[in-house]
C-alpha cells in the first residue's frame, strides 16, 4: 500500500478488528470504523470529481462533525491537504485565513457557505455534496506530500499556516498500536487546531478510543451532559474552558468519573490549579506544546508544588534552556526552551509556499522557561510577550501569577500601554469573580497587592474591567487585541 494517512489507518482499523465498533459519536448518530472508512472513500471521491489533484489545497470551514472527519480523512486519501478551520471566528478573521490558504476548493456549512462563496476565493462546496459522490478506493501515495496544515494561534501576530507531511503521521505520538478500545474522549478544543486534531481524530483511528464530537460550541453545561451521557474518560480542554466548568452546578461529580483530564493550550493558573486538585487529584495531566512542534512538555499538576512547573518533555526529548547568546544556563535560570525535534514545522504566510520543516534538530520554542535539577520544564510565558517598563524588562506572566492570587480575580492579563504624557506603564486587564461586589476597592487592593511584592516597574498603573479575557478557539489569550486596546484608550 502506498504511504497513505487514511490508508494506513483503515488497514489498522481491519487488523484488529475494529470495522464494527464505534469510533465516532456524533449528536445521537453512532459511526464505526466501517462507517468512517467508507465516508472518507466517498469523499475523496467527491473532491476527484471537483477536479482536485495531489497537492491542491482544500480548505474545511466546518464545525467537528462526522462531516469533517470525513473530509479530512477523504482529502489525504486523494492525496489533497486538508486546512480546517474555526468557524467560530468573525467574517473578517475567517476570509483572512481563507485568502492565507489559497484553497482550490472550501468546503463549508449552511452559516459561511454563503458570504465564503461571495468572496470569491475559491469554489464553495458543502460536505452532504461530497459525501454523496461515489467511492474512490484508490489511496493516493502521500510520501513526501503534505497532508494537512494548521493556523498557528495567532496570539500575539497575524495566525500563519504549519504543514505536515504524510510522513510526519504512523509514528511517535501519533503512531499505530496502542490499544484504547472501550475508552471514550471528548475534546472542547477543536479539530482545526493542533491538539483536539489528536485528541479527537488520531486518538481514534490511532489507539480505538471513541472519540465524542461536540460540535461548533458545547456550553460548560453541555460539555458536563455530554461527559455523563457517554461515560467519557478522557476529557481534554483549556484552562479557560475548566475554569467556567467550575461554575456550573454538579461539575465535580461529573468531573469524578473520568480516568483523565488534560489542560492544553496553556499552562495552567495557580489558582485554577488549587480547584482542580482537590476534585481531580492525579488524574489531572498538564500538556504544554506549539502547532509547530506538537507536544513540548507534559506532566501531572499534583506532581509539583509551583505552578509554573509542566512537567519533563513530551516523549523524553532533550530539551535545554539557553540566553540570548544561546550559551545554556545553569538548572532553575530563565531563557528560552529549546527542544530537539525529530520534525518541526515552520508557519507559511500563504499556503503556496508549501510546507517549511526543520529535521533532526533544535527546536527554539520562542517560551520563557527554566529547567529545574529533575529536568522538569517550568513555563514563565512567551518571550515576545516581554513588556518594556522603565527600561526594564517586564514578564507579565509573573504580575498575573500574582494578581491571580486574589480571591476575588476569576482571570487577568498585564500588558503595556502608552500613556497620554509619552510614557509606557503597565495595565491589568481583570474579569473579576462573581461574589466581587466593588471594583473600585478591589482594584486599589490588586495595586497594592502589587506593589507590596514586586518592583516598581512592574506594578500596574491603573486597573481595567472585562467581562472575558479577548481568547482565540484554543483559549488562548490574544495580546494583541489587549495591546490594541491600549493604544485606543490609553
Amino acid at each position: 500500500m502506498p504511504h497513505n494517512v487514511t490508508g494506513l489507518a483503515a488497514a489498522h482499523a481491519r487488523d484488529h478488528g475494529w470495522d464494527d465498533l464505534p469510533a465516532f459519536l456524533d449528536g445521537d448518530r453512532v459511526w464505526t470504523f466501517a462507517d468512517v472508512y467508507a465516508g472518507a472513500a466517498r469523499v475523496a471521491g467527491g473532491y476527484r470529481a471537483a477536479g482536485l489533484r495531489r497537492g491542491d489545497r482544500v480548505l474545511l470551514a466546518l464545525p467537528d462533525s462526522i462531516d469533517l472527519v470525513w473530509c479530512l480523512l477523504g482529502a489525504w486519501q486523494a492525496g489533497v491537504v486538508a486546512i480546517p478551520v474555526n468557524v467560530r471566528m468573525s467574517r473578517e478573521d475567517l476570509t483572512r485565513d481563507a485568502r492565507t490558504a489559497e484553497p482550490a476548493l472550501i468546503v463549508a456549512g449552511p452559516e459561511t457557505a454563503g458570504w465564503l462563496g461571495e468572496a470569491g476565493l475559491a469554489p464553495v462546496t458543502n460536505a452532504e455534496r461530497l459525501a454523496t459522490a461515489d467511492p474512490d478506493p484508490a489511496f493516493e501515495d502521500g510520501k513526501g506530500h503534505p497532508a494537512i496544515a494548521l493556523f498557528t494561534s495567532g496570539t500575539t501576530g497575524a495566525p500563519k499556516l504549519c504543514f505536515s507531511l504524510h510522513d510526519n503521521f504512523g509514528s511517535g505520538a501519533t503512531g499505530f498500536g496502542t490499544d484504547r478500545v472501550g475508552d471514550v474522549g471528548l475534546s472542547m478544543s477543536r479539530i482545526c487546531f493542533s491538539v483536539g486534531l489528536h485528541a479527537s481524530v488520531f486518538a481514534t483511528i490511532c489507539t480505538g478510543q471513541t472519540s465524542v464530537l461536540a460540535g461548533a460550541h458545547a456550553t460548560p453545561a453541555a460539555a458536563l451532559d455530554l461527559i455523563r451521557r457517554h461515560r467519557v474518560t478522557t476529557f481534554v480542554t483549556q484552562p479557560s474552558y475548566l475554569a467556567r466548568l467550575l461554575l456550573e452546578p454538579g461539575h465535580a461529580e461529573v468531573l469524578g468519573q473520568l480516568t483523565m483530564a488534560i489542560s492544553a493550550g496553556e499552562v495552567l493558573s495557580g489558582r485554577l490549579r488549587e480547584q482542580l486538585l482537590p476534585i481531580l487529584g492525579d488524574r489531572l495531566m498538564n500538556l504544554y506544546g506549539s502547532t509547530e512542534a506538537g507536544g513540548i512538555a507534559f506532566g501531572r499538576p499534583s506532581d509539583y508544588v509551583v505552578p509554573s512547573a509542566v512537567g519533563p518533555s513530551f516523549g523524553g526529548l532533550p530539551v535545554r534552556v539557553v540566553d540570548a547568546g544561546a550559551r545554556e544556563v545553569a538548572p532553575g535560570e530563565r531563557g528560552e526552551l529549546h527542544i530537539w525535534l525529530p520534525v518541526a514545522t515552520r508557519g507559511v504566510t500563504r499556503g503556496s509556499l508549501g510546507p517549511d520543516q526543520l529535521t533532526d534538530g533544535w527546536w527554539p520554542t520562542g517560551d520563557l522557561a527554566a529547567l529545574d535539577a529533575d529536568e522538569v520544564v517550568h513555563v514563565h510565558g512567551r518571550l515576545d510577550d516581554v513588556e518594556v517598563i522603565g527600561g526594564q524588562n517586564v514578564v507579565p506572566d509573573e504580575v498575573e501569577r500574582l494578581l491571580e492570587s486574589h480571591p476575588h480575580v476569576a482571570e487577568v492579563a498585564v500588558s503595556a500601554v502608552r500613556r497620554a504624557a509619552g510614557d509606557t506603564t503597565l495595565r491589568a486587564y481583570v474579569v473579576a469573580a462573581p461574589e466581587a461586589a466593588d471594583r473600585a476597592a478591589l482594584g486599589a487592593e490588586l495595586i497594592e497587592l502589587t506593589r507590596s511584592r514586586l518592583s516598581w516597574y512592574k506594578v500596574p498603573q491603573d486597573v481595567a474591567w472585562l467581562d472575558a479575557l479577548p481568547r482565540n478557539g484554543n483559549g488562548k489569550v490574544l495580546r494583541r487585541v489587549l495591546r490594541a486596546q491600549g493604544e485606543q484608550y490609553g
